[in-house]
């Protein structure tokens, strides 16, 4: 065992063996490495060519700036010195380590320094292989006659036999989107003479507030069309974008308020190092967090509907932040589907009347389907809403009565059932007798819990239920009709559709159309035959089935009997229509 009683950090050689593992090698990375080194060297510019026949080997990238060049090239294969001034690297925590994007490809460095006399300062150049950067062997430095003129650093390296021109000029458009310098790419023959100057945009442009804090800039937004997502950048390095988490704010209506942060001077901000592609988790950052949520406060404020959850008006209340409340306004309520993919477009927001109706309860499909035909013959309809829970602690909303349960209720023959009892022997193997689908009476008792004080019972007569299970084929439907109904066969069979058909998306299932057809033909004979006769739905099908398969091949001008008897098919076809003599 070792007795030293002293410890000091100290970096193995082994870490050195492993430098082509430490930093990711692709163009996105190798980008914003030298755009931040060119930055950082105070460059007015940089410019970015792409040389090289694509048909006969690989690209050349070459990446030049007119910044102040590198005086020392040992610096290039110390990895964690770096040439910047103190104040730098106090201010952005740079840390000496962006060559490591290179070091499994290997590149050339040509650069000369800024002059301190007033002549101009000779150029060196070097070629750093994978073995440079590992420590296996040394790298010379030449002169460069070639080096950037008057002053500047030029890094070329290879491209991957799979980057293309097109591919290095996404990677290089997405590093410079941001970047506080002009980028100019150059790919011959097609870009122009002289090469392109790539767009930019400023990270915070659409923000409808800005605020400055701590040595950076937020940036408030709402429904902004890129972003924020969840994961999606909102902090803006000099060029380079991470994602902080910074909150999101959801309006009652939908509306989502994000913040963006650019960084001016802010060196309490500290990225994972050595790629800085995240933050590292610091009370600063929560600090960074709370502040951005107060500035998407702030331009709430001055919207002019803003519409705040009750829990994010007051905390913008307890930091003297006024955001207007919401009006007393809900989205009505409408019937759920059992077609997941029957995609409605919700109904607009409306006032609440002081007799609205929350429909706290969520029941399902074709309970639904059968309450909202109830509250319709009810006149109640337009009383019903949906909950949104983001607006209990307002008033307005807290006072409104809601629907907390539902319960159904058939009578035949004097005899009360409830719906969940009602006996479905074929399924449940109950004992008792099936009760008729056609009741005497159906009613529905809707639980309904007020504000404040004591509850109530609203009950509505109706003429359609459905018993058994939901979610289940139609087949195993059963809707329950009242005997003095005037219901329509096609009405009871659009009720079945929304309350019962969910398409099967395994592999083996017919396409959606066609599971929408067999339903609705099943739908439509179950409803003949329970509202008229058996022998009504067995015309209604046979027919349905002539129009569908047969139809097309009767000739249009003459007609056709059919006759089916002990399994045999007659088929007579009628004589043509004779056409109609013109002035006849």
């Amino acid at each position: 065992m070792n007795d030293t009683p002293i410890i000091r950090a100290r970096i193995h050689d082994s870490a050195i063996r492993r430098v082509t593992r430490t930093f990711a090698a692709g163009l996105a990375d190798i980008f914003t490495e030298t755009l931040q080194n060119s930055r950082r060297a105070g460059a007015m510019r940089v410019r970015v060519a792409v040389a090289g026949p694509a048909d006969t080997g690989p690209l050349t990238v070459t990446v030049t700036d007119d910044g102040a060049g590198i005086a020392d090239p040992a610096v290039l294969l110390s990895f964690g010195e770096n040439g910047w001034s103190e104040d730098l690297v106090h201010r952005e925590d740079a840390a000496g380590m962006g060559m490591l994007s290179l070091a499994r490809r290997g590149c050339a460095v040509s650069s000369r320094p800024r002059a301190t006399d007033g002549d101009p300062a000779p150029g060196w150049r070097v070629d750093l292989l994978p073995t440079n950067f590992l420590g296996e062997a040394d790298a010379e430095v030449h002169p460069d006659d070639c080096a950037p003129w008057p002053h500047g650093t030029a890094v070329a390296f290879r491209a991957a036999e799979s980057e293309n021109a097109d591919r290095i000029r996404r990677a290089i458009e997405e590093a410079a989107r941001h970047y506080p310098l002009p980028v100019i790419f150059e790919d011959v023959p097609n870009t122009p003479p002289g090469g392109e100057t790539l767009e930019r945009r400023a990270f915070l442009d659409g923000a409808l507030h800005a605020e400055r804090w701590r040595g950076l800039v937020f940036g408030a937004f709402k429904d902004r069309w890129n972003g924020f997502g969840i994961h999606d950048p909102d902090v803006n390095f000099h060029g380079l974008t991470v994602s902080a988490g910074l909150p999101r704010v959801e309006s009652v209506t939908g509306a989502c308020w994000t913040a963006g942060a650019d960084i001016v001077d802010c060196p309490e901000l500290e990225l994972v190092l050595p790629a800085r592609k995240e933050p590292v988790e610091t009370p600063f950052l929560e600090e960074m967090r709370k502040a951005a949520r107060l500035a998407i406060y702030r331009a709430m404020a001055a919207d002019p509907d803003p519409r705040p959850s009750f829990a994010d008006r007051k905390r913008a209340h307890e930091a003297d932040i006024d955001i207007a409340p919401p009006l007393p306004e809900l989205r009505p309520w409408r019937p759920g589907l059992a077609d997941v993919d029957d995609w409605r477009e919700p109904p607009r927001l409306r006032t609440v009347g002081p007799d609205a109706l929350l429909m706290e309860c969520d029941p399902e499909p074709p309970e639904a389907q059968a309450l909202w035909r109830a509250a319709e013959r009810a006149g109640i309809s337009g009383r019903l809403f949906e909950p949104d829970r983001r607006l209990e602690g307002y008033a307005w909303y807290d006072a409104i009565e809601r629907i907390v349960s539902i319960r159904t209720e058939a009578t035949v023959g004097r005899r009360p059932c409830a719906l969940d009892r009602y006996p479905v022997p074929a399924r449940t193997g109950a004992p008792e007798a099936p009760l008729a689908q056609r009741p005497d009476a159906i009613r529905m008792s809707l639980t309904v819990r007020p504000g404040s004080g004591v509850g109530r019972i609203l009950d509505l007569d109706t003429d359609v239920a459905f018993a058994g299970d939901a979610w289940s084929w139609v087949g195993d439907a059963l809707p329950l009709v009242t005997a003095g109904s005037d219901i329509e066969p096609i009405q009871l069979a659009l009720l079945l559709r929304s309350a019962f058909f969910s398409a099967s998306d395994d592999a083996d299932a017919d396409s959606w159309e066609r599971q929408r057809d067999v339903f609705e033909q099943e739908a439509h004979h179950i409803a003949t035959r329970l509202l008229v006769s058996d022998d009504a739905a067995r015309r209604s099908s046979i027919a349905d089935a002539v129009m569908r398969e047969l139809f097309w091949l009767i000739p249009h001008d003459r007609g056709a009997e059919i006759s089916v008897r002990d399994r045999k098919v007659t088929v007579t076809l009628g004589e043509p229509v004779a056409e109609a003599v013109a002035g006849g």
